[in-house]
């Protein structure tokens, strides 16, 4: 970090903006050397903690500057917020975003052109007009804030590819002074968004990353209901908390699971409603003792100060991510903790995840060619997904990269017809509202009983004489009541390929998706090592965002203090599994998990059954010894010189990462011996 003088310049103004427009009689430790810089003219890099006050450190110059302050910022939910909480202290903001009307951004533009507001917060996405670009190059910025900057880089957790053209719109714009943003930035990500910025001599701030009042626990679980009694029992100590769970499957068996055992939780992730997850935060805000189980969508923009807790049900893609989302907790300075619930078998569904998001040359080729099949395709992600033979996830992510490429576009939003099937009930139902039983007689008398027949809303409401709100309300009601079945409508965007070429003809780079492959497989590496440090955490998280002189030992880790966590009944911290009458034999967990996966991928590349290259008994005996030369594997029962010809390099490159990771060999491995009935099997 640059020093700063003692005497910051514009610092008495900036003092007065404080108390004038915020309210607020002083900084938070690092605001003011920042704000200064911005104020003084100079490009600023600033990477501070979740809760430090970043969004200050360009809101108050804006309010002290003569001309506008335009923000970029990733997300919808997180502009609306910090508008109108600028508004309501008087300060003049908008935002442009994709939610508007036409009339509604008609108008707000209508003001940006008479300098109406001091700030205009906008996704990257919107430099992609150029009519835009042009006007607010016409008007002026005088400040350019780049919000949550590590989406800039590809080696952010968070990688946008319109982030990345943010550099030649800051060219085209030419602001005066720019300022970029993150909480969570190590220093190769900071060297990304110096230069992708284009910015020549910057201050940089990167500070403030210790949090002393969170406590860093790591708890073995074997299973689901491990880390359900888990959060269960951080629940129970009292006050708010959070769950990040890593799928949307995974959040909603995790919150059945709490509302079973008394626990008041709410569920928030992307697939809800906007109205579900708004009062889902709602209420999660405002309750005092209220826990979220969530996926990463929760978080962006949650400032409540009483979060007791923060657990991670499965290991999260980066160690970024993660201390961003556990630094939502304790912001009022008081004692909270931070719980990773780890199981190796996750990190393999998180490697699913990140090669999911980076599809195949496959499934791109299968994508491509459905939609040449059709002017334009209307069955949404998922029909498209079930014709191709992939996960709809697979599916959406080839969706985005042929975008990003310029080779098809999506439509609007539209309804469709709904899919109605009329159950056993229908002939003798007697349904109390009049819509409903208008509805009803109208369906049976078209409609046969048991057959599923498609129509659409406008059709429904001419034969009974209904609104077509009325018929959703009715159709609704004849649903939850088993009258009914109903498929609700296509509401998705259509889907229409630019280009009319085979897939071998069509110019796509792949190499930046292989890239970015590699680089979050590297990153859920970092992560994993993080879960299976043997020395202080803190200093693990410490050393990883470049502070060379973090302390050794923190006092306030699970390394450094021991798991502040109950021990589970039945639960240890390294796996202990032996054959009915064998003796128990300590092992690496790590080792053992990643033997059986080479294992597996390689019996199935050879075609032949996994135990012809290794048995259980000798892979345990394997994870036991951890050899890494020739003499310690030929020393466990069951190897031979043939097999270390064949395998040994392998096995000792997977041996040596379970030492680093600070698993121990035992000095007198004895294999027990394996029946087909051991529990060794999986």
């Amino acid at each position: 970090m640059r020093a700063m003088p003692e005497s910051l310049p514009f610092l008495e103004d900036a003092q007065r903006g404080l108390v004038r427009y915020f309210g607020l009689s002083e900084f938070r430790p690092g605001q003011a050397p920042v704000i200064s810089s911005v104020l003084s003219g100079r490009n600023t890099v600033v990477v501070m903690p979740t809760g430090a006050g970043k969004s200050l450190c360009y809101q108050l110059p804006a309010t002290l500057l003569p001309g506008i302050t335009l923000v970029v910022s990733p997300l919808i939910a997180l502009m609306k917020d910090q508008v109108e909480q600028l508004t309501a202290r008087g300060i003049s903001a908008t935002f442009i975003n994709s939610s508007l009307s036409d009339l509604e951004r008609a108008e707000r533009l209508r003001k940006l052109r008479n300098r109406e507001y001091k700030l205009l917060y906008v996704a990257p996405e919107r430099f992609r007009s150029s009519s835009f670009l042009d006007m607010v190059s016409e008007l002026g910025v005088d400040l350019l804030a780049v919000d949550e900057a590590h989406c800039i880089s590809q080696w952010g957790h968070d990688f946008r590819p319109d982030y990345a053209l943010l550099g030649q719109v800051r060219k085209r714009l030419r602001p005066p002074r720019t300022v970029a943003l993150t909480a969570t930035a190590t220093p190769e990500v900071r060297e990304d968004i110096v230069r992708v910025l284009l910015m020549k001599d910057p201050h940089v701030f990167a500070e403030g990353f210790d949090r002393p009042n969170l406590f860093l626990d790591v708890v073995n679980v074997s299973g689901d209901e491990e880390r359900r009694e888990s959060c269960t029992q951080l629940a129970a100590k009292g006050g708010s908390g959070i769950i990040y769970c890593s799928t949307r499957k995974a959040a909603e068996g995790m919150h059945s699971a709490l509302l079973t055992r008394k626990v008041r939780a709410v569920l928030y992730h992307a697939g809800m409603d906007d109205d579900a997850r708004r009062r889902a935060q709602d209420d999660f805000m405002s309750a005092k003792e209220a826990v979220a189980v969530a996926t990463n969508a929760f978080g962006m923009g949650i400032d409540k100060s009483d979060i007791r807790f923060v657990a991670h049900a499965n290991i999260p893609r980066a160690v970024e991510a993660y201390y961003q989302e556990i630094g939502r907790a304790g912001r009022d300075g008081n004692p909270a903790t931070a719980v990773l619930l780890f199981n190796h078998a996750d990190v393999y569904t998180q490697e699913r995840l990140i090669q999911g998001s980076h599809p195949s040359e496959s499934v791109l080729s299968d994508v491509w060619t459905a939609l040449q099949g059709v002017d334009e395709f209307e069955r949404g992600v998922h029909a498209l997904a079930a014709m191709v033979g992939a996960s709809e996830f697979e599916v959406s992510a080839a969706l985005k990269i042929f975008e990003r490429e310029g080779k098809l576009e999506r439509g609007g939003r539209g309804e469709g017809e709904y899919g109605l099937t009329l159950t056993d009930k229908a002939p003798t139902a007697q349904p109390h509202a009049a819509e409903s039983q208008r509805l009803l007689r109208s369906l049976l008398e078209t409609f046969p009983v048991g057959r599923q027949a498609t129509t659409e809303l406008p059709i429904l409401a001419r034969r009974t004489a209904l609104s077509e709100e009325e018929v959703r309300h009715a159709l609704g009601l004849l649903e939850k009541a088993g009258v009914v079945g109903v498929r609700k409508p296509f509401a998705g965007r259509s889907i229409r390929a630019l280009e009319r070429v085979p897939f071998r003809e069509l110019s796509v780079d792949l190499s930046r998706v292989r890239e970015q492959e590699r680089r979050n497989l590297l990153m859920l590496k970092r992560m994993t090592d993080y879960a299976y440090t043997p020395k202080c955490r803190r200093a693990f998280i410490l050393r990883y965002f470049g502070q060379a002189d973090a302390a050794a030992v923190c006092g306030t880790c699970d390394r450094c203090a021991g798991s502040m966590m109950p021990k589970l009944a039945g639960s240890s911290s390294r796996s202990q599994p032996a054959a009915a009458g064998a003796p128990v034999m300590a092992y690496s967990e790590l080792a053992s998990t990643e033997l059986r996966r080479w294992r597996r991928d390689l019996a199935k590349d050879l075609g032949i059954a996994p135990f012809i290259i290794f048995n259980d008994a000798t892979l345990l005996g394997l994870s036991s010894a951890l050899p890494v030369d020739r003499e310690s594997f030929l020393a466990v029962k069951g190897t031979g010189e043939s097999r270390w010809e064949r395998f040994g390099p392998k096995v000792v490159d997977i041996c040596l990462m379970a030492r680093a990771a600070g698993h121990e060999p035992q000095a007198t491995p004895v294999p027990p011996r394996v029946r087909k009935s051991s529990k060794l099997r999986r």
